[in-house]
């Protein structure tokens, strides 16, 4: 009975120590789970969690069971509704949108998630650089500039800090800012922040990983020529090409997520102290910026999207298997958007070469402008739109828009057209021949279709007819419309095809650019039509061998160089053709007619020097 009665207490005392041990570990894993949220709630992973959830009850709320009288109810559904546009937006570069959620951020952060004065250096060390990272030293920078130069700030902060000039190394020049950079810029030209900056930054930050571009999403929102993403950094051979698996970061295949690049003033500077972080960000930004304008899903079997935001900036993405990795170009062309002909065309010898082009497009003549891509052929085109008389309707033919002719001369007759999959470029354009054109602009030619487009166009009744296009030579301009006017039927023989050609287009500016980022005009080229061709002897034996001469010659025109760039300087070296001259002078007033044949006289001058 006695034994009984002490295995009993010996059992009771176990449980009564174990008990007690389960306690404590218990309050011990407690306590610390409380700390571990206590330091949690100033993170930014924290604060972004909560905003997404603050923001999915705000627009999930039943306002119906508030029992809110009906005006108030109606305000609140209106506030969900656009709260609701505003996030499906702000991230298609809608600048506006991006800003109202960026407001409505500060506001939970503050009412919310107990940021405040005293907590928000807990987030981001403002006040401690040392315990800054370099992204938090870039991104507070950036908002530094902004206060001063707003969309300019980029371009400012590596005009004044020295980010665009080239370094070099074993394999030659180029352009880099690295993290070093970002350090003593930093402590060159930091300053005092007040709570409503630390705010403003921290707020930023939240809304890029969230809803907007992440690392790229400021610099996306300044006057840059374009950023690209994913084009640079080591990539592996093969790839799982399970999207979920990726978007769940079970696997990473390569770090190209770490090359960013950003295109300014045509130099093209790599961001390498600035990273997505993991591919599943890289992903998440390139499906952001294809969603505007509803063109479809990207998948493996597409491989590509090309769509335009909300501001216009064309926007290309590419993923595996058409490409190696996801990647994504972006052009925004507002580096120059608004440049002048003079802030254009910089070199010794410039006035001459405006004061060329000015005649020439008020002349009405037929040009085209070659060159490189991101040589300056797009924004050249915009300005020169300047010269046109304004009396004269424009219309502009497009695949995408582009030119925004619209935006820059709102008081001029311009409407722009672009084709669709209801109706095709061809027929863009002869819809076009139906509006009162006066000058055609026809964008880029990309094809065989577009090019002979053109040359319809020369001869359609308009005044003018301008395009950009890729050619290297003006040589091997006429032949490529040479040959999409003979693969359109339209033609029998190169001969002939070729000196429609010649007829066609009077005027090749063609566009370069150095490895440095100079863009220049290397040479303002005439195509002059052989003219012997209306001339024909009245002897039979001489009109057969001038026949058979004719056959026999390579060109049905001759090239004629007015003004080329050497040693950095223009240069005039022949003037116009008496043809071209007399084109040039039906199209002017008479005021107009004197000060054209003062100029050209002088060229005349000069070039017989």
């Amino acid at each position: 009975m006695g034994g009984s009665l002490s295995n009993n207490l010996l059992i009771c005392f176990i449980v009564i120590i174990t008990l007690v041990i389960i306690c404590f570990i218990f309050k011990k894993d407690k306590d610390y789970d409380t700390e571990v949220k206590q330091e949690n709630i100033y993170s930014i992973s924290y604060l972004k969690e909560g905003i997404r959830s603050l923001f999915n009850e705000i627009i999930n709320q039943n306002i119906a069971e508030l029992y809110l009288n009906k005006k108030e109810t109606k305000k609140r559904e209106q506030q969900k509704i656009r709260l609701n546009t505003a996030l499906r937006s702000c991230a298609q570069g809608n600048i506006g949108e991006k800003e109202f959620v960026k407001d409505y951020i500060k506001d939970l952060l503050q009412n919310h998630l107990q940021i405040s004065g005293e907590t928000i250096d807990l987030v981001i060390p403002f006040s401690k650089s040392e315990q800054l990272s370099v992204q938090d030293k870039f991104e507070i920078l950036l908002y530094i500039m902004k206060r001063q130069y707003y969309n300019q700030a980029f371009a400012k902060m590596c005009e004044i800090c020295g980010f665009d000039m080239p370094k070099k190394n074993e394999y030659g020049t180029y352009y880099e800012i690295t993290g070093e950079d970002i350090e003593d810029a930093y402590l060159q030209y930091r300053s005092s922040l007040r709570y409503l900056d630390k705010l403003e930054i921290l707020s930023q930050r939240i809304y890029q990983e969230t809803y907007g571009f992440s690392v790229i999403d400021e610099i996306r929102d300044m006057c840059i020529d374009g950023i690209s993403g994913g084009v640079s950094g080591v990539s592996s051979e093969m790839y799982d090409y399970m999207e979920e698996v990726i978007q769940n970061d079970q696997v990473e295949k390569d770090k190209t997520y770490d090359g960013i690049w950003v295109f300014l003033h045509g130099k093209a500077i790599h961001l390498s102290f600035l990273s997505f972080g993991k591919q599943s960000e890289l992903i998440r930004v390139c499906k952001n910026l294809y969603r505007h304008d509803n063109v479809g899903h990207l998948t493996s079997s597409n491989g590509y999207k090309l769509t335009y935001l909300y501001d216009g900036s064309r926007v290309v993405v590419v993923r595996p298997k058409l490409a190696s990795h996801w990647a994504f170009f972006l052009r925004k062309f507002d580096s120059s958007k608004h440049m002048s002909m003079d802030m254009l065309i910089k070199d010794k010898g410039k006035e001459n070469v405006i004061e060329l082009m000015k005649w020439m497009v008020k002349g009405c003549l037929n040009i085209i402008l070659s060159g490189d891509q991101n040589s300056g052929k797009t924004t050249a085109l915009k300005a020169m739109v300047q010269f046109i008389d304004q009396r004269y309707p424009i219309r502009t033919t497009e695949q995408e828009f582009e030119l925004a002719l619209n935006n820059r001369y709102p008081h001029m007759n311009v409407v722009a057209f672009r084709s669709c999959d209801e109706v095709g470029i061809i027929d863009s354009i002869n819809i076009q021949k139906k509006t009162d054109a006066a000058i055609m602009i026809l964008g880029e030619v990309a094809s065989m279709e577009l090019a002979n487009a053109f040359i319809t166009l020369t001869q359609a009744g308009t005044k003018s007819t301008l395009c950009t296009c890729h050619c290297v030579t003006t040589k091997d301009l006429i032949d490529y419309f040479r040959n999409a006017a003979l693969g359109s039927g339209t033609f029998s023989t190169e001969m002939i095809a070729e000196e429609q050609v010649a007829n066609s287009i009077n005027i090749d500016i063609h566009w370069e650019k150095s490895g440095d980022g100079h863009r220049y005009i290397s040479h303002i080229t005439e195509i002059v039509p052989d003219q012997s061709e209306n001339e024909w002897p009245e002897d039979t034996l001489e009109c057969i061998a001038e026949g058979l001469k004719r056959l026999n010659k390579k060109r049905a025109y001759e090239l004629r160089e007015i003004i080329r760039f050497e040693d950095g300087e223009y240069l005039i070296k022949n003037s116009l053709s008496d043809r071209l001259v007399n084109k040039i002078m039906k199209s002017l007033s008479e005021e107009e007619r004197e000060r054209f044949i003062t100029f050209h006289n002088y060229m005349k001058a000069v070039s017989n020097i």
